[in-house]
């Protein structure tokens, strides 16, 4: 029996988890929350914290395991390909990860390598930062956080030093980028995507949903399939596979965020070197077929798996349950008005949880997973979704 051993246990890996199982592979799970879902669901459950790398390759080199996966986190992908390098497991370098890992060293590949992407600069200090002059607005980020947590947009000098503190509290590194602001046209473009040995096997573009009233820098939902034309998306695809083909990675899921300029330029914002969180990969394979939570665990035991996308004429979203003020949470309702169906939903929070506001994925209270037989639909829930789901905070 092959020994998986998968890093984290929240809802994000409870496909890899339960896939894993159903193929009989002993299945042992770690992080520092013990009641995360997911270790009910695996064979061996350790209390290690999935970024401390030098424990987690200790636990993985006394298991014995096949191989290791960091599915839909961020800050477990390091550690995951940490782990696989030092014992010879299937997977990618560590540095070759982190380089997607790390928004400033992924912002210098770009740029060395003839991609467009933000002027940037990233800095320890706030006196190294105020001793720079910027043409703003600017976005002040983390380099190592997920979620657009600690993300700011600066209009001016007077508010960097207030940015650069929020940026910081969020960097497990204490290191912060700062960048140009792009004026998007369009939708910001999200997905997931697989690239084999030499090429970029599979890719879904989905369009990004915000909540304009409370965070526009925080997804709240995903449309798929994305309305951006079938050229564009080829031009990103083609940019895509490069930028992955130029780094090294193989066998690599990936998340992914992309901006279009009003020139058609593509920005790759992001590269994620993991598989997207909120269910972008169980909304992909409701839409397409393709299994990316049986492809990430396959691949990191190093078995071959074969894609085949279906056609599919309806239309599918994850809608991420958040409340615009700081309180106690109640319930959710869906209202009989909602125009298309639930195809799954997790609730993270019960009743008599704290909430606070939307300003970060942390304050997500669940995620719905939603089908719709016409765009048009889809396009209205996500133009007014307090009309069909109400949020109970006191």
């Amino acid at each position: 029996m092959e020994k998986i051993l998968i890093l984290g246990g929240t809802h994000f890996q409870v496909p890899v988890i339960q896939y894993s199982k159903e193929q009989g592979y002993r299945v042992i799970t770690c992080d520092y929350l013990p009641d995360n879902p997911g270790h009910l669901l695996s064979d061996e459950y350790y209390n290690v914290s999935t970024t401390d790398k030098e424990a987690v390759l200790d636990l993985a080199r006394g298991l014995k395991v096949d191989g290791v996966l960091a599915f839909a986190s961020d800050p477990a992908a390091p550690t995951a390909a940490y782990v696989a390098e030092k014992l010879g497991l299937p997977g990618n370098s560590f540095n070759d990860v982190n380089l997607f890992s790390e928004k400033h060293k992924w912002r210098n590949f770009l740029k060395e390598n003839g991609f467009k992407t933000p002027v940037s600069k990233d800095y320890y200090s706030l006196d190294e930062l105020m001793s720079d002059e910027w043409c703003y607005p600017v976005m002040v980020k983390p380099v190592d956080s997920s979620g657009s947590k600690g993300v700011t947009k600066v209009s001016g000098r007077e508010a960097l030093a207030d940015a650069f503190s929020h940026a910081l509290s969020y960097s497990r590194s204490r290191h912060v980028i700062v960048e140009e602001y792009i004026e998007r046209a369009g939708p910001q473009i999200g997905g997931d995507g697989f690239f084999g040995t030499d090429r970029l096997d599979f890719v879904c573009f989905g369009d990004q949903v915000v909540d304009e009233g409370i965070n526009p820098y925080v997804p709240c939902g995903m449309k798929f399939p994305s309305i951006i034309p079938e050229s564009i998306q080829k031009k990103i695809s083609d940019e895509i596979e490069r930028a992955i083909r130029l780094s090294g990675l193989k066998n690599l899921s990936f998340n992914l965020e992309v901006m279009l300029d009003e020139r058609g330029d593509v920005f790759l914002m992001e590269i994620g070197p993991r598989n997207g969180g909120n269910c972008i990969p169980e909304v992909i394979y409701n839409y397409t077929g393709v299994n990316l939570p049986a492809l990430a665990v396959e691949a990191s035991l190093g078995h071959p798996f074969s894609l085949s996308p279906r056609d599919n004429s309806h239309f599918y979203a994850y809608y991420a349950l958040h409340s615009r003020k700081d309180g106690i949470y109640r319930d959710y309702v869906l209202r009989d008005t909602f125009p298309g169906i639930l195809n799954g939903e997790y609730v993270f929070l019960k009743d008599g949880d704290n909430v606070g506001a939307f300003m970060g994925s942390n304050q997500t209270i669940g995620i719905l997973l939603l089908e719709f037989e016409l765009r048009s639909d889809m396009d209205l829930f996500f133009q007014h979704p307090e009309e069909f789901v109400s949020i109970i905070v006191e």
